[in-house]
């Protein structure tokens, strides 16, 4: 992997140079990205959402941030402007890279976007598509024998193992392929920080996502204490490894 950065037209971005030719600002315009015939789909819906795209022969998502919480009716995708290497896009991408190079099951970042207008800035960041389920989908259509919940549980270990705090673990975030490799997604705002209580509590959070998807009418069957005693099972052989899984 080799982290490049380009500025163009105000807005910084960074790219996999391995795998990218220098990008232009359209890459992250849904609109510029449709008309051009790259636009794929827009799995959440509406504007503002994800994009599926195909970028050099490479399947693609396209996120751009967008806030939660008490300051999204004002500010809805702006955040505060500060150092570019503290920007949302650029700690996620090279957390990424980072983990993904080290051989971790997580998507390999592509390129991210900064664009400053004053003090705030609107970001996006553009990973590779997976070829996989959400654990919510995968839910939803099977049961999930005892071994693929261990999978699941050794996945989250490992990160845990190297680390990763996820800031928010839910089903949604877990992705599954055909040949049941799992993987973690979605590591804006994760860290990297000293083994401690908060492995604990980001399974917690994954187990709270489950049960409040099983209250809300979604359709998911409830996880029944044996499949969650399989995930922990996982979680915790992975985490008294003494191997990491090796580079790519």
């Amino acid at each position: 992997m080799d982290p490049r950065q380009i500025d163009q037209h105000g807005a910084h971005i960074l790219y996999d140079a391995d795998r990218l030719t220098p990008p232009d600002e359209r890459l992250f315009d849904p609109e510029a990205l449709a008309r051009s015939g790259r636009l794929i789909g827009r799995p959440g819906g509406g504007r503002g959402s994800a994009c599926f795209l195909e970028v050099e022969g490479i399947p693609a998502v396209l996120r751009p941030y967008r806030r939660g919480g008490v300051l999204a009716p004002w500010l809805g995708d702006r955040y505060p402007r500060g150092r570019l290497a503290t920007s949302r896009p650029w700690r996620e991408w090279h957390l990424l890279a980072r983990l993904y190079t080290e051989g971790f099951p997580v998507p390999a970042p592509l390129a991210a976007r900064v664009r400053p207008r004053g003090w705030l800035y609107r970001g996006d960041l553009l990973i590779e598509r997976l070829t996989a389920q959400t654990l919510v989908e995968r839910l939803r259509e099977y049961h999930l024998d005892p071994e693929l919940w261990a999978r699941i549980g050794h996945c989250i270990g490992q990160l845990h193992r190297r680390g990763v705090d996820h800031a928010d673990l839910n089903a949604h975030n877990i992705l599954i392929t055909p040949d049941e490799t799992v993987y973690i997604i979605d590591l804006d705002r994760a860290r990297l920080r000293r083994a401690g209580s908060w492995c604990r509590r980001n399974l917690d959070r994954l187990r709270r996502s489950l049960v409040k998807l099983q209250g809300d009418g979604s359709g998911l069957p409830p996880v029944a204490p044996e499949d969650w005693k399989s995930l922990e099972e996982g979680w915790q052989a992975a985490l008294k490894e003494d191997a990491t899984p090796h580079g790519r």
